[in-house]
């Protein structure tokens, strides 16, 4: 008798309810984590509504969501191995929420909206470290590696969705841009229903238990370099978030708008690639992430090349996708290398880490086209195609992927 194989069927057929449950929890989690920069339309309304506040103080509600992410994802990247699923769902729910209506009373001052932008990026960080960890403890293997990409996948989506209905409420006035918080909140209610009141490193009713691999123990130089390759994505593909509308006015393609509609093939990328992650990885295996920094690469050249919009919005393609990619993979990677109890505190610091990535882009990149005389923003591209030739041909000669692997704790 086939024990085995009809274990396996009865597991799927009782699991897969309670698994449709935490998926509808995870994808509507997954739209409300990009939320600390939801009031980007209306940075222009708030100055005209506050023209006595610097500026910069002013662009700052939108901006200072992910420094206050990077501090509660390594606060419940350690809580989540004390704390359920289900407790920090609905904590990150209530911070999100919060944050943005609380405007709609109260809004006044800049120094409110910073403080409100503040309770909800605090809550956004908590679901970005939330996410691969709840992900990770109910699903293995290729099902895990397919989530993870549509996580990607439907943040990128839903956040280019939620910028554009964000530019609608706002024609009627900045305040009204807040209104969109609701979703967060109506995201308790199934919160509170689907997600399980289980722990990280507790053993899963509804998902697989996985096999440990005997003798083989965390490997922390393959967990460095994992969380290290997904900073330096995050780093490289800031500077589009940064050069693009320089690189639109300077070289005359248009205005703001066509910066916008460039920008939209880096997010559009996140979603083709979330969707098609375990295809590629089967097409290239051990191969996929030096292809993911070859895209970088490529992309960047378009940038380099006679400045036309097709070529910028090419380019601006190709480098969502190699960040894609990585940003797919490595969460992925470090799932099997890390022990379940310990994988949501290193979720946390890998949250914060990335972050810094993006934070520390442009300094960086300036500095280094300083020192090589080069224009700041031709050298940021050249800087950016230089980088990713050597970290694409070093992770393909040293198999990085493949010698990783080796040190997978689980089967």
């Amino acid at each position: 008798m086939d024990w085995k194989g009809s274990a396996v069927k009865a597991h799927k057929t009782i699991a897969y309810k309670p698994a449709l449950g935490i998926l509808t929890g995870i994808f509507l989690l997954a739209i409300i984590s990009r939320f600390d920069s939801i009031i980007s339309p209306s940075v222009a309304k708030i100055q005209a509504s506050f023209p006595h506040d610097d500026p910069s103080k002013v662009e700052s509600v939108v901006s200072i969501g992910a420094s206050a992410a990077m501090v509660s994802s390594i606060i419940f990247g350690k809580l989540l191995e004390r704390l359920s699923y289900k407790v920090v769902g609905i904590i990150s729910c209530l911070c999100v929420a919060c944050g943005g209506l609380m405007p709609l009373l109260v809004h006044q001052s800049v120094n409110q909206l910073l403080f409100f932008a503040i309770v909800a990026g605090f809550g956004t960080g908590i679901i970005t470290t939330m996410l691969p960890s709840l992900a990770s403890h109910f699903f293995q293997g290729k099902e895990l590696s397919g989530l993870l990409g549509r996580i990607i996948a439907v943040q990128d989506g839903s956040s280019m969705i939620v910028l554009y209905l964000g530019g609608l409420l706002a024609v009627g006035g900045w305040v009204h841009n807040y209104w969109l918080y609701v979703i967060a909140l109506l995201t308790l209610i199934p919160v509170i229903i689907f997600i399980p009141s289980e722990r990280a490193g507790d053993d899963s009713e509804e998902g697989q238990i996985r096999r440990h691999r005997e003798g083989v123990a965390e490997h922390r130089p393959s967990i460095i370099l994992c969380a290290s390759l997904a900073f330096l994505s995050i780093f490289l593909d800031a500077v589009i978030y940064n050069k693009l509308a320089i690189y639109v006015d300077t070289f005359h393609l248009g205005s703001s708008d066509v910066a916008g509609f460039a920008l939209m093939f880096n997010s559009g990328a996140s979603v083709v690639i979330g969707l098609l992650i375990n295809r590629i990885k089967q097409a290239v295996g051990s191969l996929t992430l030096p292809l993911a920094f070859m895209l970088f690469a490529i992309g960047s050249l378009f940038f380099l090349l006679p400045p036309n919009l097709p070529m910028v919005c090419v380019g601006a393609f190709l480098i969502g996708s190699g960040s894609s990619i990585v940003m797919a993979t490595c969460p992925f990677m470090l799932s099997n290398l890390i022990e379940s109890r310990h994988y949501p505190f290193v979720m946390g610091l890998y949250s914060a880490f990335t972050s810094l990535g993006f934070t520390s882009s442009t300094w960086f990149f300036k500095f280094l086209s300083g020192a090589f005389g080069l224009d700041p923003l031709m050298g940021s591209f050249s800087c950016m195609l230089g980088i990713s030739l050597v970290v694409a041909l070093l992770l393909a000669v040293i198999h990085f992927q493949r010698r990783t692997e080796e040190h997978y704790l689980f089967l």
